[in-house]
């Protein structure tokens, strides 16, 4: 296992990403992470956008694409979706690492589907690999290789290695 951001380089990296993100939204949005990889990261992303001024709701969606295999199916499921509707809504959707994009696209588009008035993504790590979805994050807190497996900060490998402090490749 090979560390590639430690828990401080997170926190310094999370304070720059609350203020950037407090700037965008400038008033009322909801934060919603990804469960389950998405957890960590939006849990502490939620507290540097509180202390950088801003206060957003906090939903949660829940998908599935991996299961315990190192790739995607290509085919995401919703397991759990938002508690509210989300019809003018402004959203900032939290993930752990986009790679394929097939969750980011899937949920970006329920939303807009569902006249959410504004939606906008947030990675803990973009990974520079072919995307089998057009999609970009508009907020990435770190970069990694394609070909990098990574684990910890939420990230898992068949459901282990989740509660690592940092980020690391396998």
């Amino acid at each position: 296992m090979r560390i590639l951001y430690t828990e401080e380089q997170i926190a310094q990296r999370l304070e720059d990403l609350g203020r950037e993100i407090v700037e965008y939204f400038d008033g009322p949005f909801t934060m919603a992470p990804i469960l389950t990889g998405g957890f960590v990261f939006g849990a502490d992303l939620a507290r540097a956008v509180s202390k950088a001024g801003g206060d957003a709701k906090i939903d949660f969606l829940q998908l599935a694409s991996y299961g315990e295999k190192r790739i995607s199916s290509g085919v995401v499921k919703l397991i759990k979706d938002f508690n509210r509707p989300v019809e003018g809504e402004r959203i900032l959707l939290v993930d752990d690492v986009l790679d394929s994009g097939h969750s980011i696209f899937f949920a970006t588009k329920m939303l807009q589907d569902r006249g959410a008035k504004d939606v906008k993504t947030c990675v803990a790590v973009d990974k520079h690999s072919a995307r089998a979805a057009p999609v970009k994050a508009d907020y990435a807190a770190f970069e990694a290789h394609a070909d990098d497996f990574l684990v910890g900060y939420g990230m898992d490998d068949a459901e282990s290695k989740r509660g690592l402090p940092y980020i690391a490749a396998v």
